[in-house]
């Protein structure tokens, strides 16, 4: 026998019922994780070479930001190359990726944050970029300048970076997927809740 229209809507309403329910633990969930999260120490230093670690005088290297090369970003943001030598929204892991390439010493800093731009993927790097006779580590990389168009010229090619942007593309559709189906809950509820008040409005 086939359930009636009343068992039906009662079903939906269940189901409903239990899809919320499960949205709302996975978002206590969550919270409770963030709440769980430690805030990293933004003093932290990774020196490569690591045998380096603790001998290199950090604070005289030039510094180099995600936001320099960034060809998204405005100048006002920190961007110090032409669009053309910059490249789409690079991390700090990548500009260490190329500075082992070019076999030049640097220390990255992940946790620092550039003051001038909120929203900017956090961490710097800074680059022995001469030797102690300054002369240059590597022939063509002579400058800060000419290490950031490096960077720009290099990082799109890294496989890191193909698949990071991958992952991100991942978790974007998901999250994107997650707030649909919220919607659309949310949606299903209201018309039901029209439809039960019409008919309470009847009696």
């Amino acid at each position: 026998m086939a359930p009636s229209k009343r068992q039906q809507k009662m079903a939906q309403r269940q189901a409903l019922a239990r899809q919320e329910e499960a949205y709302a633990q996975q978002v206590a969930a969550q919270q409770e994780e963030e709440a769980e999260y430690a805030q990293p120490d933004p003093n932290t230093k990774i020196t490569w070479p690591r045998h380096l670690a603790g001998t290199l005088d950090a604070g005289k290297l030039p510094v180099v930001w995600p936001n320099n090369i960034n060809r998204l970003k405005t100048l006002d943001k920190g961007r110090r190359v032409a669009k053309e030598h910059g490249c789409d929204n690079p991390i700090v892991q990548e500009m260490a990726e190329v500075c082992q390439y070019l076999k030049l010493t640097h220390v990255m800093e992940p946790y620092k944050v550039i003051p001038r731009d909120a929203a900017a993927y956090p961490g710097r790097i800074r680059v022995k970029i001469w030797d102690d006779d300054g002369a240059p580590v590597v022939e063509d990389v002579t400058s800060r300048k000419a290490l950031m168009r490096k960077m720009g010229e290099l990082i799109p090619k890294l496989t890191v970076r193909k698949k990071r942007i991958e992952q991100e593309n991942r978790q974007m559709a998901a999250y994107q997927a997650r707030v649909e189906a919220a919607a659309e809950t949310r949606a299903q509820k209201a018309g039901n809740s029209k439809k039960n008040n019409k008919k309470k409005g009847r009696k």
